[in-house]
């Protein structure tokens, strides 16, 4: 259950909470596999996976020997989403026909996930006092991060108009900028398939277009480097791998800035 977001958890105790009272409490094996086959039929195949794996999980974690028994299934393969600028700009344009503080609050959020690279939980999770506005820095302590390490992200120029014009709306204080039930409920009033989860995705994607080295990309979003990476990068004699401190947050943003400080989604 470690380096896990709160709200992944409570899907899982959901998940469990479910299959406990659908064997009525009973560790039966036939039980289980009727329960698995049941479920099987309700959910979509990624949804049905997760439910059986924490299954398996739960029941190893209680060493029932016939845990192993229980066949995770196979996950399914779908095409790789490729999320482009056009993409963004069609979500944002919708925001239009939604209420003041709604679109603010959607805009605001998009821009800041799309150009930080933030994951949603970690935007869901945003409180006032963790984002220097002016310098265009996010402070993300331990508990907020999926390794449970803390991390510095930044966002652009374009970003930061948003938010300050969102922040500046909000007539009081908030203990977080963009919850996970307000901003869902907002999305599922326009008309598009994605969710804020692929604005990350579309900051890697783009990253990588505008020619961000794959290095200094992933510790902005989080991603671990191996000692393979640091060596390849370094001895490929990269100038930016060459010349800053992987750990130096000033250099960082250095190097961030000069990829994503004016790049605009919306022209």
């Amino acid at each position: 259950m470690s380096g896990i977001s709160n709200e992944q958890i409570k899907k899982i105790k959901r998940r469990l909470t479910m299959f406990s009272e659908g064997v009525s409490y009973q560790l039966n094996h036939n039980d289980i596999i009727i329960y698995i086959n049941k479920i099987k039929n309700r959910y979509a195949p990624e949804t049905f996976r997760k439910h059986v794996i924490d299954i398996r999980r739960f029941l190893k974690f209680l060493n029932v020997d016939f845990a192993d028994r229980i066949k995770t299934p196979k996950s399914p393969k779908h095409r790789k989403i490729i999320i482009k600028r056009g993409d963004i700009v069609d979500i944002l344009n919708q925001t239009e026909k939604l209420s003041e503080m709604q679109r603010l609050r959607l805009k605001a959020g998009i821009l800041l996930s799309a150009t930080s690279g933030l994951r949603a939980f970690e935007l869901y999770s945003l409180t006032p006092d963790a984002i220097d506005v002016e310098n265009r820095t996010i402070y993300l302590n331990a508990n907020q991060t999926k390794d449970l390490e803390e991390r510095v992200v930044f966002f652009n120029v374009e970003a930061m108009k948003a938010l300050t014009e969102y922040i500046e709306k909000l007539n009081e204080e908030h203990d977080r900028l963009f919850a996970l039930s307000t901003v869902e409920k907002n999305f599922r009033k326009l008309n598009t398939h994605l969710r804020m989860r692929h604005m990350r995705k579309f900051f890697s994607q783009q990253s990588d277009r505008l020619g961000m080295p794959t290095a200094i990309k992933k510790i902005l979003m989080g991603h671990v480097i191996s000692d393979d990476e640091y060596v390849f990068f370094t001895k490929s004699k990269d100038v930016d791998l060459g010349h800053y401190d992987f750990q130096d947050d000033e250099d960082l943003k250095k190097i961030y800035d000069r990829y994503w400080k004016d790049f605009r989604i919306l022209g």
